[in-house]
């Protein structure tokens, strides 16, 4: 039954008596949740894209999440290997930070593992042959410190009965200069992936390690809490982490003598997965944004497909270590992680320059050029601007990447407009965010609430059926609370209450589960 119009209660959320509102009232709208794209599989060729469809059905995860994890492991793979020019714009590296949101239970382990597969037997294989290198390098250190002693002995007899002569004392200088020159080297460490650094920790990291790295996480809130995103830490860490996507040298100053120094040529990608409540905080953070850090990242979200993940029309014998389009990519992946790269005599990477030219370059002008046109104040891209203004640099970098794989060639004009095809993807994501963001959150909750008691519930729900809602909506409070911000905005009716105050205990949802 409908309220008459005048019956009073007490608001369950300021206590004040209030009327309930008239069925013929016109309700405000909701918000509703958020529908994000597609993520646009196609654009990433039989490659990778065959890889990403392989990884999404053996793992089911949606296409968004699987797409990702390709393409990063691709970029951290090849990041090393080459530069993209853009014309006579500049160069940049190849390297690229991707972030995937996804919830608890979304299966973000199980398609990171598998297709970060080639890289973790790489690491493993270097683990077995550590112990060897730093026997070796033991060995070698041990006849270096030998002969550095065996040289100023040599001269210490002569000073014994008079003081070295000049010339003495440059032979002294030369010899011991070369024997620096030939002194061993420490092997590098057998991991190029990190997790939760603090910047000191990445300087560390490429002083003593390969002059390519990846920060990659399926448990990303774990980096973003840790301690080199401590408020203390924060600007540091994600000042050297944009550096390094930059391209730029990395600088460590201390006081203490030996602990500072510079290093140049080092590559880094990321991919960071995180689930929604610790995403909605970092892409909010001030400093984060402000910096220009966030920008530089690819976001994906996708709608989960828990409650979907059924088996029973899958073969027993099914599997990801049989499937052609996996093994094609690992392959892949495993010859690129075995070619030596390039370096200079102070250790620094001297990649390959991928140039993208003619009607290639003519078509990523374009692109530019389109997206900077909707930067302006009243322009589609407005909203996200600094994750806009540094789109054509990414599809660049994610055209290199594509067709590095592939071919090996310098880009041509599909390829910079299947790498377009993708930023578009990743720009409705953030667009998306951005609506939302501007969202109630209760508002999304209540709609979802609504649509529940709709189509489960008759339309009519009552306080001892609070215990049958979804988890998330179970307590009395929170219940109430939805309820109360329903029936204020005109999408439900309180249509029974209890006790000397009237509290509501009964409720009849108004309208179509549409809201």
């Amino acid at each position: 039954m409908k309220p008459a119009n005048n019956l009073k209660v007490i608001h369950p959320g300021t206590g004040r008596i209030v009327e309930l509102q008239s069925t013929e009232t016109q309700p405000q709208p909701l918000a509703s949740k958020p529908t994000y794209p597609t993520y646009p599989v196609g654009a990433l060729g039989e490659l990778l894209g065959g890889a990403a469809k392989a990884l999404a059905h053996h793992v089911q995860v949606p296409m968004g999440m699987a797409a990702q994890s390709v393409l990063a492991v691709a970029s951290l793979v090849v990041q090393g290997q080459l530069n993209i020019r853009k014309g006579g714009i500049g160069v940049s590296p190849v390297s690229l930070y991707c972030m995937t949101i996804a919830g608890s239970g979304e299966r973000k382990s199980s398609v990171d593992t598998l297709a970060m597969k080639p890289v973790y037997e790489y690491q493993a294989k270097r683990r077995q042959d550590y112990a060897s290198l730093l026997a070796e390098y033991t060995a070698c250190m041990e006849a270096h410190n030998q002969a550095y002693q065996s040289i100023i002995n040599s001269y210490k007899k002569q000073a014994k009965s008079r003081a070295l002569q000049q010339r003495e004392q440059e032979a002294l200088a030369y010899d011991l200069g070369e024997l620096e020159k030939a002194k061993p080297k420490l092997p590098p460490r057998p991991h190029i992936l990190m997790e939760e650094p603090t910047a000191e920790g990445i300087y560390k990291h490429f002083l003593e390690a390969d002059t390519i790295a990846g920060l990659f996480s399926d448990e990303g809130g774990a980096f973003f809490s840790g301690h080199g995103m401590s408020d203390e830490a924060k600007g540091r860490t994600i000042t050297m982490l944009s550096q390094l996507w930059d391209g730029k040298p990395i600088t460590r100053t201390r006081g203490s003598a030996g602990e500072s120094g510079v290093r140049a040529g080092m590559r880094l990608s990321a991919h960071l997965m995180v689930q929604p409540i610790i995403a909605n905080k970092v892409l909010a953070d001030p400093l984060m944004a402000g910096q220009g850090f966030l920008a530089r990242f690819l976001v994906a979200q996708d709608e989960p497909l828990v409650g979907q993940r059924l088996l029973k029309d899958r073969p027993e014998s099914e599997g990801p270590s049989h499937c052609p389009a996996l093994q094609t990519f690992w392959k892949k992946l495993e010859d690129l992680l075995a070619d030596e790269l390039a370096v200079n005599e102070s250790g620094e990477l001297e990649p390959t320059e991928m140039v993208i030219t003619g009607k290639a370059y003519s078509s990523w002008v374009l692109v530019h050029d389109e997206i900077e046109k909707q930067l302006s104040p009243h322009g589609e891209l407005a909203t996200i601007k600094e994750f806009a203004a540094k789109a054509a640099d990414n599809i660049a970098r994610i055209a290199a990447v594509l067709t590095y794989l592939e071919s090996g060639s310098n880009p041509e004009e599909a390829e910079i407009f299947r790498a377009a095809q993708l930023m578009n993807y990743y720009l409705k994501v953030m667009l998306q965010r951005s609506e939302s963001a501007v969202q109630s959150q209760l508002e999304q909750e209540a709609a979802e609430l609504k649509h529940w008691i709709m189509e489960n519930h008759g339309g009519h729900i009552c306080s001892a059926d609070f215990k049958k809602l979804p988890s998330a909506y179970r307590k009395a409070i929170k219940a109430r609370q939805l309820l109360t911000l329903l029936v204020d905005y005109g999408h439900a009716n309180v249509t029974g209450v209890e006790g000397k105050k009237n509290r509501p205990r009964e409720w009849a949802m108004i309208g179509e589960t549409n809201v």
